[in-house]
């Protein structure tokens, strides 16, 4: 099963939602992360864009390492007040855990999700009973009412 199949994002509450797929490889997480920092600066949210960056970057880098999708889908919704991003992937059984408090410095995993939940305004994890499950963010647009 590919994650292409799941449906499409919630709408946000006014405005635009993009879909990017690309293929599960080395070099995603990083083109995933520049294609959706372009999106929010064309629509003149600047304010944001390294902190979605880090997050995009992060939650596709799980998806990469800790899947076998062949490929991975990122939707993005910009709301009225804010941006929120999901990405899908073919591990359901797999839900992460958010660690509570940083993980030891020699640690080779945890630091992603634990950046994720001290970056994004609020994160959730839930799978869609077709195998697949979908891990989205919101950060909110500075000085946004």
């Amino acid at each position: 099963m590919t994650t292409s199949a799941l449906p499409p994002a919630p709408p946000p509450e006014l405005g635009v939602s993009y879909r990017f797929v690309a293929p599960r490889a080395a070099t995603t997480p990083k083109i995933l992360r520049d294609m959706v920092a372009v999106l929010v600066v064309a629509f003149g949210h600047e304010d944001i864009v390294e902190q979605l960056r880090l997050c995009v970057s992060e939650v596709v880098t799980n998806a990469y390492h800790h899947t076998r999708t062949n490929l991975i889908t990122v939707d993005v919704s910009l709301g009225s007040d804010n941006v929120t991003v999901w990405v899908n992937d073919d591990r359901p059984e797999w839900l992460p855990r958010v660690p509570r408090t940083a993980p030891p410095w020699r640690e080779e995993n945890g630091r992603g999700l634990f950046l994720v939940s001290r970056v994004a305004d609020r994160w959730d994890v839930a799978t869609n009973g077709a195998g697949a499950k979908r891990f989205g963010f919101s950060i909110g647009y500075q000085g946004a009412a």
